[in-house]
């Protein structure tokens, strides 16, 4: 199917579009175009859903390849954030739930030393669930140290490329208007929004 940039159909699913987001910036790169128009039908205010839409545009024409880069790393190092997120969550969930089998083995072992006296196997048994809990919860808390570690270590490459992308939209700012006002002449753009006036 022959791309038509009137007719969404067409539109590649990913890639760089023009006020993705009334206020800007003017470019933007999405992994799914779809998912922000699912939530601008369904979360936006329905006065502002048809203007929103349509100065959603792709962008046919080329792009500085400096404005490229910047953007392929920010790309890069927001997917890499993510996977380091995810594993954050799971670690963070395995700290929890040995930290729970930890927290109920130390009040077993509480409650058999109580009863010590009557219940010495009581005890024993007990006691080897909270060794083996807290081994468990050893291994859950590196893990989670780790995962934390990897997670910093990925937002702080995202902070790094996303401010290398917004120094290269705003070096390529005159580059980037022209080519929007060519491809989108019909554009309430002004700069700032989509929305008129913001002074």
């Amino acid at each position: 199917m022959k791309i038509d940039q009137n007719n969404p159909a067409t539109w590649p699913t990913k890639g760089n579009f023009f006020l993705l987001h009334h206020q800007g910036p003017l470019l933007e790169w999405t992994n799914d175009i779809w998912e922000r128009v699912e939530y601008i039908l369904t979360d936006k205010p329905k006065y502002e859903r048809k203007k929103r839409l349509r100065e959603i545009r792709p962008v046919f024409g080329r792009l500085p390849e400096p404005l490229i880069q910047a953007g392929a790393a920010c790309e890069k190092a927001a997917a890499a954030y993510l996977m380091a997120r995810a594993a954050y969550a799971k670690a963070r969930a395995a700290y929890d739930e040995a930290w729970a089998a930890y927290d109920e083995a130390w009040a077993a072992y509480a409650k058999a030393r109580a009863a010590y006296a009557k219940a010495r196997a009581a005890y024993a048994k007990a006691w080897a669930a909270y060794a083996k809990a807290r081994a468990a919860y050893a291994k859950a808390a590196a893990a989670y140290a780790k995962a934390w570690a990897a997670y910093d270590e990925a937002w702080a490459a995202y902070a790094k490329t996303d401010a290398a992308y917004a120094k290269a939209r705003a070096a390529y700012a005159s580059q980037l208007e022209a080519l929007h006002r060519a491809e989108c002449p019909n554009s309430k753009w002004n700069g700032y929004t989509i929305f008129g006036d913001t002074s």
